[in-house]
């Protein structure tokens, strides 16, 4: 009579085999699935506390009024702080400029004749000046400004913005972000993600949050003159304490035109915000292959292209946005 086997066998080399090999898998999925939560659940926990809203003073925001920021100066005349004083103005002394009533009697800053600023397609002054001294001036007066507005009492800085700010800014330049290999780990696409927070801290996040929420209108001709600067080693040493870095700058710039984090820290900002960051972030990799110092590699071309576009279709509010996309057909031209 044929003897009849008990399939079921538990004890079977092979069913243990199959046991063992389902255990592993199962074991690897849960493992995937729990870094996943894990890091979709600590950006949930970041984000907020980058986004978080500065402390309130049931004041105006200056970004509510046009008239209230260092951009508005073609607008209205002369800029006007939250308190109601004036800050100085850069006036292209080149060609005759439009004046109004509240442009009577107010200080201005002139500038280098030769090396003047320009006026935008819409009247706004551009400061293309290559005098260090004139950027200085520019940056100091905002500095000055913010030292004015109730909103930044709020703080308590322990010293003036322009010490504080500037500080901040070396600790960023001598802790630069990972521009290879990010996505090596998760831990280094962790690091990357929380950049800012991580080397600058909650409290200065909320302060510099505070002060983009309400001084929107002068960010991009603050970027400028800080960029300006950088080619003034010596001048920004001398003014600010800052140790400028070229290798520290390459690598941010790589960080938001390359990077998985830099790209999500760039897609948390206002549109306006992401578009000149991400111009100036290429034009910092074009010096660096000028200077044959583009030490990780980077192709700008798809930057190019895409922040053409971008500025293109959504950058009418930008005050340089002529100047932005004449620059950026230059380097296509250049890298095509």
């Amino acid at each position: 009579m044929p003897e009849i086997h008990d399939s079921s066998d538990k004890g079977s080399p092979r069913s243990r085999a199959k046991k063992s090999s389902n255990t592993i898998l199962y074991f690897f999925i849960l493992t995937v699935f729990l870094l996943t939560a894990g890091f979709y659940f600590y950006l949930k926990t970041l984000a907020p506390q980058e986004e978080a809203i500065s402390p309130g003073t049931g004041e105006t925001s200056l970004n509510a009024n046009p008239s209230g920021t260092l951009s508005s100066i073609a607008e209205s005349g002369i800029p006007r702080t939250d308190s109601g004083g004036a800050l100085p103005e850069i006036k292209d002394t080149s060609q005759p400029s439009p004046t109004s009533g509240e442009e009577q009697g107010a200080d201005t800053f002139v500038a280098d004749q030769q090396n003047g600023p320009l006026n935008s397609a819409d009247g706004r002054v551009i400061a293309t000046t290559v005098d260090p001294q004139t950027l200085i001036t520019q940056l100091n007066t905002f500095y000055t400004h913010l030292d004015s507005v109730a909103y930044m009492k709020e703080f308590n800085l322990s010293q003036p913005s322009k010490e504080h700010f500037s500080k901040l800014i070396q600790k960023l330049l001598d802790n630069p972000p990972i521009v290879t290999r990010e996505t090596d780990d998760l831990f280094t696409l962790l690091k990357n993600t929380a950049h800012f927070f991580r080397i600058l801290g909650k409290k200065n996040i909320l302060i510099l949050k505070g002060i983009l929420d309400r001084e929107k209108g002068s960010f991009e001709e603050i970027l400028q003159s800080f960029y300006a600067l950088t080619s003034y080693p010596e001048a920004l040493n001398k003014a600010y304490s800052i140790d400028i870095n070229s290798n520290a700058l390459y690598d941010y710039a790589g960080f938001f035109l390359h990077t998985m984090g830099g790209r999500l820290y760039l897609f948390r900002r206002d549109s306006n915000s992401r578009m000149v960051v991400s111009y100036y972030a290429i034009r910092i990799i074009d010096d660096a292959n000028m200077d044959g110092n583009s030490r990780h590699g980077i192709d700008i071309r798809p930057g190019i292209a895409s922040l053409i576009e971008e500025i293109e279709n959504g950058g009418n509010t930008l005050h340089m946005r002529e100047m932005y996309l004449n620059k950026l057909y230059d380097l296509q031209e250049k890298y095509n």
